[in-house]
């Protein structure tokens, strides 16, 4: 029969079993999800990457479009079309 001091350090083996098993459970999942993460990561990376032209030309056109030279044309292609408006009165 058991005594009470072998119950007790059967109790704690088991206890500390136990916890090395979930600390180890808990491990794995951390690294899935670090690997998850990380990829999550890649692919935002990448897609970013591959908007990156696109707003490049939108900031081209829109510094075009603050530009002097614009604004010129747009006056000049007003002046025409008021002159033509005018004749065809």
């Amino acid at each position: 029969m058991l005594d009470f001091y072998q119950i007790c350090v059967l109790i704690a083996v088991i206890a500390l079993v136990v916890l090395v098993a979930v600390t180890v459970k808990a491990i794995l999942q951390i690294t899935r999800t670090a690997e998850a993460a990380e990829y999550l990561l890649v692919t935002t990376a990448e897609k970013v990457d591959q908007t990156k032209s696109t707003f490049d030309l939108l900031e081209s056109i829109s510094t075009f479009l603050d530009s002097g030279w614009y604004k010129a044309v747009k006056t000049g292609i007003d002046f025409v079309n008021r002159f033509r408006g005018k004749e065809e009165k």
